[in-house]
């Protein structure tokens, strides 16, 4: 009699295995000599014999039987087994550093069909017999990979001048406010001197000033947003077991957290404080869903000191948890909700009477408001005036592949439940991006940070909706989901590798870049270039140069530039348009060059009478 592991099925998984395990193991030569399969594929394929690649996957063939042959007894499905991993490592193998979710999508649908044919003739039990601790070990150890992955790659991107004063420089001289006096002074974010919680109320920054005060520099905070980025794997652990997922598929959910692009990929533009979110989400969810009410109520006050628009995750969440629990404790939910609505109102409040509220609400909300001085409030009131008008903003051509991408490595699971206050977890995801992101594009794009806090509470709404399947059904979904999450990201993250690759051939260039700009003095007042200013900007006044700093006339002419008394010295980029612009208005000041480093892109002005000021300040401090 035939068991289900006999017949032409095994021998068929093994040859494709065979054939994938040798076509990955060509790829990478290939690579490895400079030939891509992809872009310069006539090469790839005159490099291949076809005669040969028949025998390579002959003997690969030839090799899994004999391991067959070995542990067939304890491992009967191995060759189904092989062929999933052979075909996940194919897609990997081919996507790696392609930069392209397209062809992520279409590896990951590749490896999906072989996989899922795989799995259909194995026993659920297959999956799930890998213990706990060793899963936890594996989705932390995949983290820590992940994370120095994102730190190595953005560091680079910095130390290669490709950071800005929006968002790297105002954060950078906002930490040295909060080193120096404990205050989030900046100058370069609205060319003035202002606290930066008077634009956003992210009092969660003095969490991170100790680690700061202990390494003063750009690159610790984006080794610590990596970190906040995918911590959030722990609560997720500890949700996923308690509802009963085990081996494999416990270990899948965890790595599409991981992978998941709307974790990793926002961590590329510089830095901010939605970083903070998916850790203090995840824990707040953790609470949530075991009903941990002490707990449930920090981790909600922490994420309403992240930004005055977190509050809204609190409210949902708290909504979710009241209808979601039968018990006693449903009620916190509802108060937990009051209280975030009650600070979100009066926050924004604040922020419209004493800082920059009403202007990030009507750039935020301009697509909901007939005049920009209605506030947040006119916004609701259009909203229930013209549903009609919301809905269309939910989809649109310029937010459909945000939605793709967001979506497509979830399976769209969000969305797979009868339960309707389930969607209060994509409220946020439907608010500030889709319906933002028709008008303000930067809140629709996986490559900002706005995605940070939806992208949890997506996951976990995927979590519970899945893990109410039938067991055979819910093993396939998640192990699916993991496999197109981590080959879409790998597609589109691992590109950022050649930034690395760039630093490291240009060190010594980027090198000296630094150096010549460290000899500016420290309490020196800067105007710079925005791709400088983050390197200039742990001082107490630092500024952008821009479009604002000239008087224009009518044909675009620059006529002069009426600030130019309040800076010190002015560090500009050769390659900056603007650079010319201020030239002749620094010569007609008697400014000369204080430093140009031979053959390099960068050039340095100093004031006429900087040392005499100097001088003075010094006197007066020493008085």
């Amino acid at each position: 009699m035939r068991t289900r592991y006999s017949g032409m099925g095994p021998l068929f998984a093994r040859f494709l295995g065979a054939y994938f395990i040798v076509s990955a193991c060509r790829f990478v030569w290939a690579k490895l000599h400079g030939i891509s399969p992809i872009f310069g594929w006539q090469g790839f394929v005159a490099s291949v014999s076809l005669p040969f690649l028949l025998l390579w996957v002959a003997l690969a063939f030839l090799g899994l039987s004999v391991l067959y042959r070995a542990v067939s007894k304890r491992h009967p499905a191995m060759d189904y087994v092989v062929l999933m991993i052979a075909v996940v490592l194919f897609a990997l193998c081919i996507v790696w550093r392609c930069s392209s979710f397209y062809f992520g999508v279409a590896a990951a649908a590749i490896a999906v069909i072989f996989s899922v044919y795989a799995m259909g003739r194995l026993s659920p039990n297959r999956f799930e017999q890998l213990p706990d601790r060793t899963v936890g070990v594996a989705a932390f150890g995949t983290a820590v990979v992940v994370a120095v992955f994102l730190s190595v790659t953005t560091i680079a991107n910095h130390r290669n001048f490709g950071t800005s004063c929006f968002d790297m420089g105002i954060f950078v001289q906002m930490f040295h406010s909060l080193k120096e006096h404990l205050t989030a002074v900046v100058t370069c974010e609205r060319a003035e001197l202002m606290s930066h919680f008077r634009v956003h109320s992210s009092y969660i920054f003095y969490l991170l000033l100790p680690v700061y005060a202990l390494f003063p520099r750009a690159e610790t905070l984006l080794v610590l947003q990596a970190v906040f980025a995918v911590s959030g794997v722990v609560p997720l652990f500890l949700i996923a077991r308690k509802h009963g997922l085990k081996g494999f598929v416990l270990l899948a959910m965890c790595l599409t957290y991981v992978f998941y692009d709307g974790i990793v990929m926002p961590c590329y533009y510089e830095f901010h404080e939605n970083a903070f979110l998916p850790t203090i989400l995840m824990w707040l969810l953790y609470a949530a869903d075991r009903k941990k009410i002490p707990l449930l109520y920090l981790m909600a006050v922490l994420t309403c000191i992240v930004k005055e628009d977190a509050a809204l995750y609190v409210i949902c969440i708290g909504l979710f948890f009241f209808f979601e629990e039968k018990g006693a404790k449903r009620k916190h939910g509802l108060l937990l909700a009051a209280l975030a609505a009650v600070y979100f109102i009066l926050i924004m409040r604040w922020l419209s009477r004493f800082g920059d509220g009403a202007f990030m609400t009507s750039s935020r909300f301009g697509n909901l408001m007939v005049d920009p001085k209605d506030g947040l409030w006119g916004v609701i009131g259009n909203v229930f005036k013209d549903p009609g008008y919301l809905i269309s903003l939910l989809l649109q051509e310029r937010t459909l592949l945000f939605f793709v991408q967001t979506m497509l490595p979830l399976l769209f699971l969000p969305f797979l439940t009868k339960k309707l206050h389930r969607f209060w977890l994509l409220a946020p995801y439907a608010v500030m991006n889709l319906v933002i992101g028709a008008g303000y594009g930067y809140a629709a794009d996986i490559n900002y940070q706005y995605i940070f806090g939806p992208a949890c509470l997506l996951i976990y709404a995927a979590l519970k909706n899945v893990g109410e399947l039938p067991r055979r059904r819910r093993n396939t979904l998640i192990l699916t989901a993991g496999i197109v999450t981590v080959v879409t990201t790998t597609a589109m993250a691992s590109g950022k590798w050649s930034v690395a690759e760039y630093q490291w051939d240009n060190k010594e260039f980027y090198r000296n870049m630094e150096e010549c700009m460290r000899s500016v003095p420290q309490d020196a007042s800067v105007l710079a270039n925005t791709y400088f200013l983050p390197h200039l900007a742990d001082r107490d006044q630092i500024y952008m140069l821009d479009e604002d700093c000239f008087v224009w006339n009518e044909n675009g002419k620059a006529l002069g530039m009426p600030g130019l008394a309040d800076y010190d010295f002015c560090v500009f980029s050769l390659q900056d348009p603007l650079t010319d612009q201020a030239k002749p208005f620094l010569a007609d000041a008697g400014w000369t060059v204080y430093a140009q480093p031979e053959g390099n892109l960068l050039i340095i002005y100093e004031r006429p009478d900087w040392e005499e000021k100097n001088e003075k300040n010094d006197r007066r401090q020493t008085s």
